[in-house]
Order: C-alpha cells, then sequence, then structure tokens
C-alpha cells in the first residue's frame, strides 16, 4: 500500500525511548481546546449568534492527522506546523458543536501521516498505539477533572476517528459511555460491520438516534474506494485488534448519510447553509506538508460559502458519494484527479451537523427526564 508520501517516511525504527515526552493533562496548554479558552472552536458564521452561554451537553473532540514528517509521532508544540492544522480543524470541525456544547480537544501524540497511510507493519501498530495513549489519558483525565451533570458527544476525524473507536470499545468505560454518551460523530476513517462487533453500539438510522455512532467517508461519483486523503485508493486500513492495531481489509461500511441523517440509499439535498469555509489570516500551511515550523496562522472567521449545491448518498458498499456542482468545483481542485473528499467530511455538512447535535442532545436529555 504505497501513497505519494512515501518519501517522508521515517528512516529509524519506532522506539519508546525516542517518543515526544508524554503529555500531562492537567496543564491547560496541553489540551487545544478547553471552555473557558478563547480557541478557533469559539468559531461560527456571522450569521448565527452563539446566545447559548449555559451549554447542555460536553463535547469531547480529537482532531485528526496533521502531522506528515519523518517521525514516528509529533512532539506537542505550538510552534510547529503540526499545531496550524489542529488549529484549523477546531475552526472548521470542533466548531459544529459550539452552539450547545462545551469543547475539550486534547492534544496528543499523532501519528505521523505515513504511519497511517502506508503499511509500516509493527512501525505503524507502535506509533497509534503511542497516540492512542494519549487519548485514552487525556479522556480519564476529563471524566476525572472536568465531567460535570452534563452528556457528551464524541467528536472525531480521521485518525482521531479511529483512536476513538477504540475509546468506545474499552471495556472499563462502558459504563460511563452507556450512562453519558448522546452520540459520537466518529467521521472519516472506516468503520465496518467487523469493527462493530468491538463497539456496544448501533449505527445511528434516524436524526433522532442516541446513545449512537455516526460515520461517513466522502468521495465524489464513480470513487472506487477511500483513499484518505491520497492519490490512490486504498484497500487495507489500520484497524482496532483488541488492545492494538493491525492493517486489515474492511467489509460493508456501517454508515450514516448527514444530508437528512435517514437510513435511505437514496439521493437526498444537503440542507441550505452546510457548507462551510474558513478565513485564514497569514500563511496557509494545510499543504505544505514538508513544513516544520507555525506560519502563526490566525483563523478567527468561518463563513457558509455561497454554493451550496450537494446531494449525497450512501452507496450499497458504504461509501458517502457527493455530487452537485459544489462538489464538482472542490473535484477540480484536485490536480491528481483524485475523487477523495477526504479532508472535506466536516465542512461539507457543517451546518446539517451543528442542527443535528442539537436534535440529539434535547432527545437525549428528554429521554433522561422521562425515565427518572
Amino acid at each position: 500500500m504505497s501513497s505519494q508520501f512515501d518519501f517522508l517516511i521515517p528512516s529509524k525504527k519506532f522506539s519508546t525511548e525516542q517518543a515526544p515526552e508524554k503529555p500531562d493533562y492537567s496543564f491547560h496548554y496541553n489540551w487545544a481546546s478547553l471552555p473557558l479558552s478563547t480557541d478557533e472552536s469559539n468559531v461560527s458564521p456571522p450569521q448565527l449568534k452563539n446566545k447559548n452561554t449555559a451549554k447542555k451537553a460536553d463535547c469531547f473532540f480529537v482532531h485528526p492527522t496533521g502531522f506528515f514528517l519523518d517521525e514516528w509521532n509529533c512532539d506537542i508544540s505550538y510552534k510547529s506546523s503540526a499545531s496550524d492544522r489542529v488549529k484549523l480543524t477546531l475552526a472548521t470541525q470542533a466548531s459544529a458543536f459550539n452552539e450547545q456544547c462545551d469543547i475539550y480537544a486534547p492534544q496528543y501524540r499523532q501519528a505521523t501521516y505515513s504511519a497511517i497511510a502506508t503499511n509500516q507493519g509493527k512501525n505503524s501498530s507502535q506509533a497509534l498505539n503511542l497516540a492512542y495513549e494519549d487519548i485514552k489519558n487525556s479522556f480519564k483525565f476529563y471524566m476525572n477533572n472536568f465531567k460535570g451533570d452534563n452528556p457528551l458527544i464524541l467528536s472525531a476525524h480521521s485518525q482521531g476517528a479511529l483512536h476513538c473507536q477504540r475509546l468506545l470499545s474499552e471495556s472499563s468505560l462502558q459504563g460511563f459511555f452507556k450512562e453519558n454518551l448522546v452520540a459520537a460523530y466518529l467521521i472519516g476513517y472506516p468503520l465496518d460491520e467487523l469493527s462493530m462487533k468491538n463497539i456496544d453500539f448501533k449505527v445511528s438510522k434516524s436524526p433522532d438516534d442516541t446513545s449512537c455512532i455516526i460515520q461517513f467517508g466522502s468521495v465524489g461519483v464513480g470513487a472506487k474506494s477511500l483513499s484518505l486523503g491520497g492519490v490512490r485508493d486504498r484497500i487495507k486500513f489500520w484497524m482496532i485488534d483488541g488492545d492494538d492495531y493491525s492493517l486489515r481489509e474492511i467489509n460493508k461500511l456501517s454508515s450514516t448519510n448527514p444530508a437528512l441523517w435517514f437510513d435511505k440509499k437514496e439521493w437526498q439535498n444537503v440542507p441550505k447553509n452546510s457548507f462551510i469555509m474558513p478565513k485564514i489570516n497569514g500563511k496557509n500551511i494545510f499543504f505544505n506538508i514538508t513544513a516544520r515550523e507555525s506560519s502563526g496562522t490566525i483563523i478567527k472567521e468561518i463563513n457558509y460559502a455561497e454554493a451550496q449545491d450537494i446531494k449525497a448518498r450512501i452507496r450499497q458498499d458504504g461509501l458517502l458519494e457527493t455530487k452537485g456542482s459544489t462538489v464538482e468545483r472542490i473535484l477540480k481542485k484536485n490536480l491528481d484527479g483524485s475523487l477523495d473528499l477526504h479532508i472535506w467530511d466536516y465542512q461539507l455538512f457543517w451546518g446539517s451537523i451543528r442542527s443535528n447535535a442539537t436534535l440529539r442532545i434535547n432527545t437525549f436529555l428528554k429521554n433522561k427526564d422521562e425515565s427518572k
């Protein structure tokens, strides 16, 4: 399984001794977002006013891969280029939940892209395990130090979604999740029927399902399979394997259509004011994968895109197929001809995710009150 990022595969074997320092989550600087911080997760389109100061739920958000360099795991530093990419995902992904939720987003020693996008054997699985160790530790810190009476939304993308699949399978956390989980938006990483055997939660089938998982991977019409941001379609993916990760082929994906959130296979129109774009002040280094230093990027605003012509359906294989003039414009920018929309998973459906999270939270709280 090769990719255009093969040249960034670390030359040295993974070594715990050479891994970045383990983060201490009692220090606020090891969190990308906390409720009282003024970070990018607070942004929303100017048409929206976040009047809801008393949040109804918490959102634990795990960002996707933003590290592409030739080391197995990312050092947590606000001076790194990876920090700029974390800011971008806070603005374009985590912000979808800021109307109803206090957002908690840990910094973590994410595995480098080539570890997850190529087959580096034990090196890849060890890098992913190190990253997951931070997610598990930060979540337990959240439980023991931040968690109040509010229920929980789990939100993640790509590598973050893979780690959250594993978090949901932890036997020691089952009681907590069954009591508190509104929904898990684990978007942009394959969740198939075999994976679901390790997770004791259903896949969402309707807009107001609760204690459920939402997963989809966006592609254009005619895409052969997922590639997760790469040029080539992929057959095998790193998936949960007990208390480890292993490379395997995926079977039928368990997916949800974020257009209207019903379990239907036909094309559905995505509601207007779903697709958002960030306003980036400074140099956008998202695609400059060899950059090491932060560019000082600032994102203080996101806006609804002018073009909002998007339709979506779940294919027979479980991929989320999209079409419309908006999608066509995006795909034209893929100079390699890729039909992959991985990095757009949240942005295309931001408004729809936002309103759906509100519905699920209200339903969860109503059901909880009625059960008393």
